[in-house]
């Protein structure tokens, strides 16, 4: 197979990072602009202050921090290798020694970005199945190895000698364990979210409630799920072939996971799946209880089921006697 040239690859990793962290920073400020707006909409003063409440928001500050962080870190290296590293005559060497400060650092800040992206999916699973400790266990054990993972990379690079081979080096171990542990919690985790939505559906069609917005839910799950599990087997089978290639796809993946995350923000912010916290979700029985458009479960009931108008109609027949010998009757009046 022929290889493509190390530093031919980390030019083209600047500009396709580029273009991916440019589409997550419109998505993000997309996301946090529809969440601000609708929580001014909800109402006073809290509306503003029960956003800063919520789990999704730390995790898409904390993911914006880590992936810009990450880009930075791509840019930094590129001025280093042809600016200041042997005033830039000498690209190959400074993109050949991955123990230096810049790429230890970029490679933390990947770390962290694929373990707060699996945090999230892992929650939304959590809230979708009502809180379940059960359903979790197994993704929490994933996003452990994975974390263990990521701080044995980190640590490796730092081990690294110029010269040595990336895919036999201690820290292809853990690169192949990192890329299984993330495939598991995602793949688990997407598919328990299907399974719980489109039997959610099967039974609101059961009972003859729409369901066109439950799959719209659905569809955005998948989608936004697929955009990462593709990138990251594309990592997984450029690593394990020894390709270059695998710079691009390590260098995009925290990029990867943070589109995957916000899709699913913006498109419920701009109000795909709205209708079905009025419609879709209904409760059916004591354990699946509605959903509302962040996919939390609704704590009241009163709202499983719209109430219309009943008109009730009463007539009551009431008996009187006005004396004994001539035993009227007397009806009585209808009310409504």
């Amino acid at each position: 197979m022929v290889q493509v040239p190390l530093v031919s690859v980390n030019l083209s990793t600047v500009a396709i990072e580029s273009f991916c962290y440019g589409i997550f920073f419109i998505l993000t400020i997309s996301a946090t602009s529809l969440s601000l707006y609708k929580f001014r909409g909800n109402g006073p003063a809290g509306g503003n202050r029960s956003l800063f409440w919520q789990p999704m928001t730390y995790g898409t500050i904390g993911l914006f921090i880590t992936i810009t962080a990450h880009w930075i870190c791509t840019i930094i290296r590129l001025f280093e290798a042809f600016v200041t590293f042997d005033q830039g005559s000498n690209p190959l060497a400074f993109y050949g020694d991955l123990s230096r400060i810049t790429e230890v650092v970029k490679t933390g800040f990947l770390m962290a970005s694929l373990i707060l992206g699996d945090t999230m999916i892992i929650y939304r699973l959590w809230i979708v199945w009502n809180y379940s400790i059960y359903v979790i266990v197994f993704p929490l054990f994933s996003l452990l190895g994975l974390t263990v993972c990521g701080v044995g990379i980190t640590y490796q690079f730092t081990q690294y000698v110029p010269g040595m081979d990336v895919f036999e080096s201690e820290a292809g171990r853990w690169i192949t364990s990192d890329c299984v542990f993330t495939l598991c919690t995602n793949l688990y985790s997407t598919s328990m979210i299907s399974w719980k939505i489109w039997n959610v559906n099967h039974h609101a069609v059961v009972m003859r409630y729409s369901s066109q917005s439950l799959m719209s839910i659905l569809g955005i799950v998948v989608e936004s799920a697929a955009v990462y599990t593709a990138w990251t087997t594309f990592f997984f089978a450029s690593y394990q072939s020894h390709s270059n290639l695998q710079f691009v796809a390590v260098d995009v993946w925290p990029c990867s996971a943070g589109i995957a995350f916000m899709l699913i923000n913006v498109r419920v912010g701009l109000g795909w799946a709205q209708k079905a916290n009025q419609d879709s979700f209904k409760s059916y029985n004591t354990s699946s209880r509605p959903f509302n458009s962040r996919g939390e479960i609704q704590q009241s009931g009163r709202d499983a089921f719209p109430m219309h108008p009943l008109a009730v109609s009463i007539t009551q027949a009431i008996e009187f006697g006005r004396d004994t010998t001539d035993n009227e009757e007397l009806r009585g009046e209808q009310f409504k």
